[in-house]
């Protein structure tokens, strides 16, 4: 199942760092590999670290995507992340976090997303947290997984009439695959029409 951009966040949660994780990997279309490395060893050469998120523009981000599965040669892509007009706008919790480390003296060499203990973010963290907090918000974990990001983003791009060419684009595909993730569920569109307000600039 694909993921709705409406999961709310509850105690012991809701922290800046998971909900910067998860608004990133849902408005950046992001595959789980392209913002939680499945090792434990940080190399600031291809792995996500603090400096990849920088300003672009008052209300607008930049992710700087190092390495993904349609670039295995690392030419980095930017990922734009949006000031929206909505309660799920992912600018102000990506740019409070990235902020908030900084004024701990956080290195911009440093893993974009630390645990508790300090240590990078990996997949199997990212995957732990992500069922924990399915399962507070009464929502059964059984039929979702890290992709529930990818698809959940496609999918309500396709919903809220985003075309097929602009989705293909942000999903960085350079075939037509991506149309095998779009799942369509009409009792969900009403919920995913927030992401109309998502504007995707003729920049990617």
């Amino acid at each position: 199942m694909y993921l709705h951009v409406t999961v709310r966040l509850h105690e012991p949660f809701d922290r800046p760092y998971i909900r910067s994780m998860f608004l990133l990997a849902f408005f950046g279309f992001l595959r789980c590999s392209e913002l939680a490395p499945s090792t434990s060893a940080f190399n600031p050469a291809i792995h996500p670290s603090l400096s990849d998120i920088s300003a672009h523009t008052p209300d607008s981000l930049i992710y700087t995507l190092k390495k993904s599965k349609t670039d295995q040669f690392g030419k980095s892509c930017p990922i734009y992340i949006f000031r929206l007009n909505s309660f799920i706008s992912p600018f102000e919790p990506i740019s409070e976090y990235v902020l908030s480390r900084y004024a701990n003296n956080s290195s911009p060499q440093e893993p974009l997303f630390l645990t508790e203990n300090g240590k990078m973010a990996t997949r199997f963290w990212f995957n732990k947290h992500f069922l924990k907090v399915l399962s507070a918000s009464g929502i059964s974990p059984e039929h979702y997984s890290l992709h529930s990001f990818w698809i959940g983003a496609a999918t309500t791009a396709a919903s809220a009439g985003i075309s097929d060419e602009t989705i293909r684009v942000m999903s960085r595909w350079s075939s037509e695959a991506y149309r095998l993730y779009i799942r369509n569920n009409i009792n969900n569109l009403q919920a995913q029409a927030h992401i109309s307000s998502f504007k995707p600039l003729g920049v990617f």
